[in-house]
């Protein structure tokens, strides 16, 4: 049979130019999403890197600055043992000193590095716990306070032990077993050893008969006012530890790792430290410490590029030849004006982040400079961002010693019936 001449159909070059520019079309689509995949996959990375800097920046400058809230100047940063120091309310002849409240610290190169991260510790009493003492304290090994006892009294929390009567002075004592959560009307606090004028471990300070002014609990708002307070004061060491797989720490910064925002309040719970995870992927903490009434050339340490903190005038000055500043001191004293931790009256603060897995793309291995730290080498691959803000601490400047106020009348004279 003869095929007719008008018979329909595509040539074998038509169907195979037909399959080609069809080719030619899928590969432009798969590349174009490939594309709009790999720009979204970037733009989450950064969301990513941004809000984990947020929230690391916004957790530590919100207690940098409450930094020395309620407690005397020379205890509000922590750079290491002090020799000499002053607290505002101590009893007469006192010979004071204080100790490093983390053991890991015996200089001020513990706080800085130029070869790594940075830590940083500093205190402050916390406004929201008051109790009276419910009994009088003997032997200074432990004191007994109104209940209850909403959240544990872990092992390593200072305290401020404080008169309203008498002498009107105040002891800074540490607990040494952490006492539980209790309804009950009295709760005893077993304290860690000490009876010297050690900060914070001024048991001795307790045999001061304004420490017998006591109220138990629902006592009139009369007996509440004039007893001895104890109060909490927090400490927060902020640093960053790096964990592998197994969750063992690892020191080498080169590794992948993951890093991580730490806080460790100085708390033990069954001789374990209590530690929290601020924020994962921070892979460095830098900072620098203001003066603004020190000679020019210190009013800003921590900050000269690949040259650590030292100690002295030119660095952090723990053992001032005239003292360290006190409540009293004027803005113009000679120990207002030098380099001790009391005299800091903001802190900059530097991380760096990291993106959570490698990026294939990425051939990058510096974790670039902050503070004095130089550029670092640490695992390639990751995608990085650098934060940085400044907190200012006001409690340093105060020029006297805070005492609570407590209403007698049950607010109706307008004073303070809360906690700090």
């Amino acid at each position: 049979m003869t095929r007719p001449k008008n018979a329909g159909g595509f040539s074998l070059v038509e169907l195979l130019i037909a399959v080609a520019v069809s080719l030619l079309v899928i590969a432009g689509a798969v590349a174009l999403l490939t594309s709009q995949q790999r720009i979204f996959q970037v733009s989450s990375a950064d969301r990513a890197l941004q809000e984990t800097g947020r929230i690391a920046l916004e957790e530590l400058t919100s207690n940098l600055r409450m930094a020395g809230y309620g407690i005397d100047p020379s205890y509000a940063f922590d750079f290491g043992p002090q020799p000499t120091t002053r607290q505002d309310r101590a009893p007469a002849n006192a010979d004071l000193s204080a100790a490093s409240t983390f053991p890991s610290c015996t200089a001020i190169d513990c706080r800085d590095s130029i070869a790594g991260s940075d830590e940083i510790v500093f205190r402050y009493r916390n406004p929201s716990f008051v109790r009276s003492l419910a009994e009088a304290p003997t032997g200074g090994t432990s004191i007994t306070i109104a209940g209850p006892l909403r959240t544990p009294l872990f092992q390593g929390q200072i305290l401020q032990v404080m008169c309203f009567a008498g002498d009107m002075i105040w002891a800074y004592v540490t607990v040494g077993v952490t006492a539980p959560i209790t309804d009950s009307d009295t709760v005893e606090i077993t304290l860690a050893g000490g009876n010297g004028d050690v900060f914070p471990f001024q048991n001795g300070y307790l045999a001061n008969v304004c420490f017998g002014a006591v109220a138990p609990r629902n006592a009139n708002p009369v007996t509440f006012a004039n007893a001895a307070k104890v109060y909490k004061v927090d400490q927060f060491r902020y640093f960053v530890e790096r964990y592998d797989e197994a969750g063992a720490v690892v020191t080498d910064i080169a590794t992948a790792a993951r890093p991580y925002l730490m806080l460790d309040q100085g708390l033990l719970n069954g001789g374990a430290p209590v530690l929290n995870v601020v924020a994962p992927n921070v892979e460095d903490l830098q900072f620098a410490y203001v003066f603004p009434n020190s000679a020019a050339a210190n009013q800003l340490i921590g900050a000269t590029a690949n040259t650590p903190i030292g100690a002295g005038d030119s660095g952090i000055y723990l053992d001032l030849p005239g003292g360290p500043p006190s409540f009293s001191d004027e803005a113009g004293s000679a120990p207002r004006l030098t380099q001790h931790p009391g005299n800091i009256r903001a802190v900059a603060a530097s991380i760096v982040v990291r993106s959570p897995a490698q990026d294939p793309t990425v051939f990058d291995s510096a974790i670039p400079a902050a503070a004095n730290r130089p550029t670092l080498t640490g695992p390639i691959g990751f995608r990085r961002q650098a934060f940085q803000t400044t907190a200012a601490t006001r409690n340093l400047d105060a020029r006297g010693p805070y005492f609570p106020t407590y209403s007698t009348t049950a607010g109706a004279d307008h004073l303070n019936v809360s906690g700090g």
